[in-house]
């Protein structure tokens, strides 16, 4: 039975969570959307794809979709919020209240705990405020990019979407067991959030810990950072196992990065250097002029006789192209690589738009989470679908410039005749 439902805005955020709870040995799975089917999971990590909406078309999705997979009073709830506050965090928690609060599901006065840290990724919370690597993250290139403007405090945000907040501070998160517990519990009285400060894995295991004390009723609310501490906490862990009768796909590797992040053009730029690996960078101009122009049919081919002969192959946007137009260009690059799905043995996508965008062009409805090379980068097999292909995928921003590299040597590594992961951390 149906364990944990997690409702996330991007493909990765899903698949980071979801991976948080596969490493406890949860059988998890990754729907995108409304792609629901018959699953033995114990964790379904369905993938909104809100991130993008508008904070009114957000809202109604978040609502649309809990009352749809929530069926059971016994279920735990994770709706999982950017550690750099992109998306609709507001609207989509107050929405995922509402739907649960409208409802004759709980019998108590719901409340939710939102710890957005991610301290593995140097994302923590102070004041209650977000920092990036101890750099407030109004400061960084991710908030400029991404045109956010003001400064990062959390209920801020909260209040403009019509929700009170309450602020635990690292005191008390690093108080007592009965003491956090019993301050949650008095806070919620009055509370639609408790918003916690956060800048280790332990202040996250002990908000998880602490915060069962106010009961089912609960809603969890962050990053991949708390939901690795949730099963645990609610009594759910065991070992870790994958077991298939199909052999894995094998062939080449196709990299797919969709993020216009420079920590992502590194990582790139890191993997072109390697040997037997085949670089396309696309133009924008090129992929929103579509299969018709004759450069994208050369760029095609490219494509083609790569992956046909073996070689891996990195296709990535080239240039700065207009933030507005991201979406349309994932979409785009996701239409360039459509026709490749049968001559590709791994999938490695990065950007959860991006992600999102090829595996439904391939027809992909779902990811079987598996293990995890390293925070934020879960690896996983299609589910139910007509190979058992390997997938990475991880947000623009995370990771290392060694990263995709990383990714290569580890399917190159890995062993395709069983769905084993002896390299993969979990």
């Amino acid at each position: 039975m149906l364990k944990l439902l997690i409702i996330a805005d991007d493909l990765s955020g899903a698949a980071d969570c979801g991976i948080a709870c596969a490493g406890h040995g949860l059988n998890t799975v990754v729907a995108l959307g409304d792609a629901a089917y018959d699953t033995d999971a114990e964790v379904l990590s369905v993938d909104g794809d809100t991130r993008r909406l508008d904070a009114k078309d957000a809202a109604a999705e978040t609502m649309r979709l809990v009352q749809k997979y929530v069926r059971h009073n016994e279920l735990l709830l994770f709706k999982k919020l950017d550690s750099t506050l992109r998306g609709n965090i507001g609207a989509e928690l107050g929405a995922m209240l509402g739907a649960l609060r409208g409802g004759a599901r709980r019998s108590k006065r719901i409340v939710a705990v939102f710890a957005p840290a991610f301290p593995a990724i140097g994302r923590t919370t102070t004041n209650g405020r977000q920092m990036v690597r101890g750099m407030p993250l109004e400061e960084t290139e991710i908030w400029r990019r991404h045109g956010m403007t003001g400064n990062a405090d959390i209920s801020t945000m909260l209040a403009t979407a019509g929700m009170r907040s309450a602020h635990l501070p690292l005191e008390l998160i690093r108080s007592s067991h009965r003491g956090l517990a019993d301050a949650m519990i008095e806070f919620a009285k009055n509370a639609d959030v408790l918003i916690c400060d956060a800048e280790t894995d332990e202040d996250l295991r002990g908000i998880a810990d602490a915060s069962f004390a106010l009961g089912p009723g609960t809603v969890w609310a962050g990053s991949a950072g708390l939901a690795r501490h949730l099963p645990r906490a609610a009594g759910l862990d065991r070992s870790l196992r994958y077991l298939s009768e199909q052999p894995l796909a094998s062939g080449p590797t196709l990299f797919v990065i969709g993020s216009l992040s420079g920590v992502s053009r590194e990582q790139v730029k890191v993997l072109s250097t390697a040997s037997e690996v085949v670089s396309i960078v696309l133009p924008p101009a090129i992929l929103l002029a579509g299969s018709q122009s004759p450069a994208w049919r050369k760029l095609d081919l490219t494509l083609r006789k790569a992956l046909e002969t073996g070689l891996d192959v990195v296709a990535s946007i080239g240039m700065e192209p207009e933030m507005a137009k991201g979406p349309l260009l994932s979409a785009a690059l996701a239409g360039f690589v459509a026709p490749h799905a049968d001559r590709a043995g791994a999938l490695v996508a990065s950007g959860g738009e991006t992600a999102r965008a090829v595996l439904q062009a391939w027809g992909v409805t779902g990811l079987r989470l598996v293990g995890e090379l390293e925070a934020g980068l879960p690896f996983s097999i299609t589910e139910k679908w007509k190979r058992q292909l390997p997938v990475l995928t991880k947000a623009g921003d995370f990771g290392s410039p060694q990263t995709l590299f990383n990714c290569r040597r580890f399917l190159r590594q890995l062993d395709r005749s069983l769905a084993g992961f002896p390299n993969a951390r979990h």
